[in-house]
C-alpha cells in the first residue's frame, strides 16, 4: 500500500501541528484525504506521560508524535480530549481521523479500525502499598481496581469475579489504592512508573505483573499503536512513514528518556 501513497519531499507547518493555519508552501509527506479537508481531527485521551494536553495542543510521548502527523502532512491538527470509551466509539461513528493515547492492539481492534506499525511494548503494572506481589496467583481474594478499556479487563473479571472494579481512569485507581479503598491497581506501566515519582504518591510501589497462563494477556508482547479510523487506508500509511521517522531519528527515544521510561520498550520501525 505504501507504494500507492504519493511520497513527496519533506512536511512542514507553522509552529506547530496545531496551529490555526498551515505554510501554504508546506509539501505533505504524502496526500491523504481526511473527514475535513485541511484538517486532522484526533481524539486523545489525557493519559501521561503519552498525551497531555496543553492550550489545546497535545504534548507527550504520543502528543508530540500527533502534532509530527498534522505538521509533515500540512494539515491542522484538531485534537479533542474524551475517555478511552469515548474515542473507541468516536473513531467508529466518524467523530474523528485517528486516536494516539497508549491504545494497545488486539484482532477485534484490528477488525474496527486501521492500526499503525507497532510504537513500543507495554506492560500490566501492578500498583500496591509496598506489597510484593507480581503474579495472578497473589492477587486471589483482593479488591483490584483496573481502568476501563483495557484488553486485559475481560480475562480480569474472568479470574477475580466480583473482586474487580472498572475506574475511568488510572489516576483514580492509584487513588483509591492510596487511600485503601483497594488492595491493589493493574495499570499501564509505563504511564505509571513515571507517575508514582511524583510525592504524592512515595508511598505506593509498582511491579510487573510475570508471564502467567492463568492470564493470557501477559503471554505476548502487548504492542501500542495508533487508531485511524476504518477505511482511511492511505491515512494509516502516512502515519507508518512519520512514526517510523519518528523512531528512526530519536525523537521518541528523547521522549522516553524525558519521563524516565526505558527506550528499551520502543519498537524499531523495521521489526
Amino acid at each position: 500500500m505504501l507504494a500507492t501513497i504519493a511520497l513527496l519531499a519533506t512536511g512542514c507547518s507553522s509552529s506547530n501541528g496545531n496551529a490555526a493555519t498551515v505554510d501554504e508552501n508546506c509539501t505533505p509527506v504524502a496526500q491523504v484525504e481526511t473527514m475535513t479537508e485541511g484538517k486532522l481531527k484526533a481524539l486523545v485521551v489525557e493519559h501521561p506521560p503519552f498525551v497531555t494536553m496543553q492550550g489545546g495542543t497535545p504534548s507527550g510521548i504520543e502528543g508530540e508524535l500527533l502534532q509530527k502527523i498534522a505538521a509533515d502532512l500540512c494539515l491542522e491538527l484538531d485534537a479533542q480530549v474524551t475517555s478511552f470509551a469515548g474515542a473507541i466509539e468516536g473513531l467508529q461513528n466518524n467523530r474523528a481521523d485517528i486516536s494516539s493515547s497508549n491504545w494497545t492492539v488486539n484482532d477485534e481492534r484490528r477488525e474496527l479500525f486501521e492500526v499503525s506499525n507497532p510504537m513500543y511494548e507495554s506492560r500490566m503494572g501492578l500498583v500496591t502499598k509496598g506489597q510484593d506481589w507480581d503474579t495472578p496467583e497473589a492477587l486471589e481474594g483482593k479488591k483490584i481496581g483496573t481502568p476501563q478499556g483495557y484488553l486485559w479487563n475481560e480475562q480480569l473479571h474472568a479470574l477475580y469475579g466480583d473482586n474487580i472494579t472498572e475506574y475511568q481512569s488510572d489516576v483514580a485507581v492509584i487513588d483509591d489504592v492510596k487511600a485503601g479503598r483497594i488492595d491493589v491497581g493493574i495499570v499501564n506501566n509505563h504511564a505509571n512508573s513515571w507517575r508514582l515519582t511524583q510525592d504524592q504518591y512515595k508511598d505506593l510501589t509498582l511491579k510487573t505483573m510475570q508471564k502467567s497462563d492463568k492470564l493470557p494477556h501477559t503471554q505476548k508482547e502487548a504492542l501500542a499503536v495508533v487508531l485511524v479510523k476504518k477505511g482511511e487506508t492511505d491515512l494509516n500509511d502516512a502515519v507508518n512513514v512519520v512514526l517510523s521517522e519518528y523512531q528512526d531519528s530519536g525523537e521518541m527515544k528523547a521522549q522516553f528518556e524525558e519521563y524516565g521510561l526505558d527506550p528499551q520498550f520502543i519498537v524499531s520501525s523495521g521489526s
